[in-house]
C-alpha cells in the first residue's frame, strides 16, 4: 500500500505543480506546458485558485479521514477535497503568503505536531515532501500561484498507515 500512495501522490503533486491560475507566464504555450495542461486535466486535480476566489466560493470543511493535527499553513482556504482509493484524502488550500513563508512553517510546524518529513525538494516557486506521523504517511507540495501575488497553493494527501 505504501508504494500505492507514494506513486499516487507523486502523479497528484505533479499534476498539482503544473497547474496555476490566472494566465499563462509569457511567451505563449509551449508543447510542455499544453503536455502538462492535458496531464492535469486528466489527473482530477482542481485548478489553483486565489484566495479571494476560494473565499467567494463555498470552502470546504477538512474530510474527518484527515489528519486533525496535520498543520495547515496559517490562513488556509481550503478549496477542494477528494477522497481516493485506499482511504486516501486529498485536501487542496490556498494561503495569502509567499512560497518561502509557506515552506518555513511547514518546516518548523511538521516535526513540532508529530510528523517527520521525508524526502523532499525545494526550488524557486514550489516545494513539496513526503512525511510519516501519527499513525498517518502522505505527502505536500506547495506552489506559487500564477496571478495571485504572493499567494501559494498547498496540496496535502494522506493516508492511515
Amino acid at each position: 500500500m505504501r508504494g500505492s500512495v507514494v506513486l499516487a501522490a507523486t502523479a497528484m503533486v505533479a499534476a498539482g505543480l503544473l497547474s496555476g491560475c490566472g494566465g499563462s507566464s509569457g511567451d505563449g504555450d509551449s508543447s510542455a506546458e499544453k503536455k502538462a495542461e492535458k496531464q492535469l486535466a486528466n489527473s482530477g486535480a482542481p485548478t489553483p485558485v486565489c484566495v479571494d476566489q476560494a473565499t467567494a466560493a463555498e470552502t470546504k470543511e477538512m474530510p474527518a479521514a484527515f489528519p486533525t493535527s496535520f498543520p495547515m499553513p496559517e490562513g488556509s482556504v481550503v478549496y477542494a477535497t477528494q477522497q481516493r482509493s485506499e482511504g486516501r484524502t486529498i485536501v487542496y488550500a490556498v494561503v495569502d503568503s509567499d512560497v518561502k513563508t509557506v515552506l518555513h512553517g511547514l518546516q518548523t510546524a511538521l516535526p513540532k505536531a508529530g510528523f517527520t518529513p521525508k524526502e523532499g525538494e525545494v526550488e524557486e516557486h514550489d516545494a513539496e515532501s513526503n512525511w510519516t506521523g501519527n499513525g498517518y504517511t502522505g505527502r505536500w507540495a506547495i506552489r506559487e500561484v500564477a496571478g495571485c501575488t504572493e499567494q501559494t497553493s498547498v496540496t496535502v494527501l494522506s493516508a492511515k498507515g
